[in-house]
């Protein structure tokens, strides 16, 4: 009699469970991904004394725990005129992304500067554009100015 009981009990539990399971599945079409963004890293690149260098070399990567010569780059741009730049990431938001600020032309542009690599601080991202409401979040923009020494 126990073991008829049983057999009752999960034929009852197994049934209730899957119209509860297909209730739960069927509230929309399932999406496979992971959330992503369009992020645009800009600002301008100056000396200690604030006047901006042309010829910059700055360069977006993703490092996920390796040295900054072996990173994925994302970009790279060369500092314009007043000093600005803009990098691209159409990735995903990381604490790993670092900016890596170099001097590649020697004396020319105000002397030469030592190289800087800056964290890049997603917290401080400014939505520019709304995202779809599945896994595509927008557009963002992150302000991170620059201010590099001479070499002695």
């Amino acid at each position: 009699m126990k073991i008829r009981f049983l057999r009752w009990y999960n034929a009852l539990l197994t049934a209730l469970l899957s119209i509860l399971g297909y209730g739960c599945s069927s509230e929309g079409p399932e999406e496979y991904g992971c959330p992503h963004a369009d992020y645009i890293i800009k600002g301008t690149v100056t000396d200690e004394a604030g006047t901006p260098i042309q010829g910059i070399k700055t360069t977006l990567k993703n490092l996920y725990g390796v040295s900054p010569q072996n990173g994925q780059v994302l970009d790279s741009f060369l500092t314009d005129d007043s000093g600005k730049y803009q990098v691209y990431d159409n990735g995903m938001e990381s604490s790993q992304t670092k900016l890596i600020v170099e001097d590649i032309d020697g004396e020319e542009n105000g002397g030469e500067f030592l190289s800087d690599t800056l964290d890049i601080n997603h917290e401080k991202a400014v939505q520019t554009k709304e995202g779809d409401g599945r896994w595509y979040q927008g557009s963002f923009e992150i302000t991170q100015d620059v201010k590099l020494k001479k070499k002695q």
